[in-house]
């Protein structure tokens, strides 16, 4: 299991970021969302979208 986060504020492209808690990436506290202690980016993604309709993967800590 793996902590995730997605971000809270969108990006340009409206999608809201996820990462996980090792992401150098990860914004600051105040702007991101805890997901849980999730198996998979898979269901993360799916957790993500039941807060913000448009989610991604961060491409650097999320694999395709």
């Amino acid at each position: 299991m793996a902590e995730f986060y997605v971000e809270t504020i969108a990006q340009e492209n409206g999608d809201h970021l996820v990462h996980n808690a090792n992401c150098s990436l990860l914004p600051a506290k105040d702007i991101i969302k805890y997901l849980g202690a999730i198996s998979n980016s898979g269901s993360a993604l799916k957790k993500a979208n039941e807060f913000f309709k448009m989610s991604t993967g961060c491409t650097q800590c999320i694999k395709a």
